[in-house]
């Protein structure tokens, strides 16, 4: 980002509007969540921009290990509870009440549960009364659910009988999955359509809603990237060497994400195994936890490479800030696009690494390719090749005047285009026009006025044009 980009930043307020904070309301499918950072750290970024935060959890939260940065969200957490036993006698309070302020919105409401003829969509309608008492209590003005599947239909919901507009954002599988049927229902059609915007966390994104032709205004969807908080990720290797090794250390090869088939980890075990077999010198270690834990541990010692391969388990943010990324000479992210189609959007740990200077091989699987620019920010190979993944990271691990320009690039680029600061000012200013009628300056303007590089520049990017085919 240029001086007169970063001058503009600076005297743009972080909100604009006056008056009384924005309260806004969250709901989500499970709040706090381990693998969701990108939603805490957007939460408490508005936080800091003077918004109050309120969060709807549809499940209850039941991870052993949480992100230490919970304790800073200052908000209430609502779990909804559970449609039988005593419970049951909330959400009949909850109904009556919000029959007896609007009965008009509620019967509308529910006539429109009834014609979705489907069971989730009327546990849904069951619960949405809870989030709507709730809402008032708080003077919540805003819904805003992640992902645009389960929490876009419950925020929907509770918008319909509550009047409170709401927005979504669209992540991955709540896009890719085959068994939503984008293509074939409705469902997402009603929520894009119904909602006061939707965000998208790529331009790949973007271009998959669009491509349903659903003819929703342009306005109504944003491109608003998963953003990190650059004061807590500053740039460590300018060389994109490790700076914590010790001598004779082998190059560290790590992994972080949920063990499940999208992240393709399978794929990273046999290009260790073949990085072993050309007497490459490396370790490997995969931070994560998951389904496919077994499996990979039994590709491990098939592979014979159990010398060089590591499970770490799962690792809190922090201690992969502190301890991991400075000793990795590379991240790996061979993620990979699934038989039912679930597939990444763009990991966070791809954001993180590139932002402390660790150079990153990934693939071209969604919007990764907006965040890894090959050759320039990285490097990116097809997916399901493991030759092509052990040809890369041997490139990043041998070449230190490559690592050198990657972290250099995948630094620019995340102070351009992934800036929590920035992109949470944009948020805020989505808020604004749909709780307050407050005037909305369009995408382009915005990113012109806060240094983010044109739309333009992304639609034509590779990935984007592999939407588009």
């Amino acid at each position: 980002m240029n001086s007169q980009a970063l001058s503009q930043v600076e005297a743009m307020p972080d909100s604009p509007h006056e008056g009384p904070p924005l309260i806004i309301g969250y709901v989500l499918k499970m709040f706090p969540r381990f693998s969701e950072t990108f939603i805490l750290n957007e939460i408490l970024a508005l936080q800091q921009k003077g918004a109050k935060v309120h969060a709807f959890s549809m499940k209850e939260p039941n991870e052993a290990i949480r992100q230490p940065d919970f304790e800073k969200f200052v908000g209430t957490l609502h779990v909804i509870p559970a449609l039988r036993g005593k419970d049951a006698f909330i959400h009949a309070r909850c109904h009556l009440a919000c029959f007896a302020r609007s009965p008009r919105k509620y019967m509308s409401t529910l006539i429109f549960a009834l014609k979705r003829r489907s069971r989730a969509g009327w546990n849904k309608f069951l619960c949405a009364p809870f989030i709507v008492a709730r809402s008032r209590s708080l003077g919540i003005e805003h819904f805003h659910a992640h992902f645009a599947s389960g929490p876009a239909r419950q925020a929907k919901l509770a918008s319909l009988i509550s009047g409170i507009p709401f927005s979504f954002t669209a992540h991955a599988k709540d896009l890719y999955w085959t068994g939503h049927q984008h293509g074939k229902n409705n469902k997402l059609k009603k929520r894009v359509r119904l909602a006061s915007f939707v965000v998208t966390i790529s331009e790949y994104n973007r271009e998959f809603i669009n491509s349903l032709n659903f003819k929703a205004p342009r306005r109504r969807m944003v491109t608003v990237y998963n953003g990190m908080d650059l004061n807590k990720w500053p740039f460590l290797r300018p060389r994109g060497l490790p700076a914590q090794s010790a001598a004779n250390e082998r190059p560290l090869i790590l992994a972080v994400g949920r063990l499940v088939p999208k992240k393709g980890f399978g794929f990273l075990m046999e290009a260790c195994r073949l990085l072993k077999e050309r007497g490459v010198r490396f370790q490997c270690a995969i931070a994560g936890d998951g389904p496919e834990k077994d499996s990979l541990l039994a590709s491990i010692a098939a592979k014979g490479i159990e010398d060089v391969v590591t499970l770490l388990g799962s690792i809190p943010q922090d201690r992969l800030r502190s301890q991991w990324y400075p000793r990795a000479a590379v991240l790996a992210q061979p993620s990979v696009v699934c038989d039912d189609g679930d597939q990444d959007g763009i990991p966070t740990v791809i954001i993180e690494a590139l932002a402390v200077g660790l150079p990153v091989v990934s693939t071209r699987v969604s919007g990764i390719g907006e965040a890894v620019i090959d050759g320039k920010k990285g490097l990116l190979i097809d997916a399901d090749r493991a030759d092509e993944l052990a040809d890369a990271i041997e490139r990043v691990i041998s070449d230190e005047e490559l690592a050198a320009h990657l972290a250099a690039h995948g630094r620019s680029l995340i102070e351009t285009r992934f800036d929590l600061n920035n992109n949470m000012k944009m948020m805020i200013n989505l808020f604004s026009f749909s709780a307050r009628n407050v005037a909305r300056w369009s995408d382009d303007k915005f990113r012109e006025r806060v240094g983010l590089p044109p739309l333009l520049e992304i639609a034509n990017s590779p990935a984007v044009q592999d939407a588009k085919a």
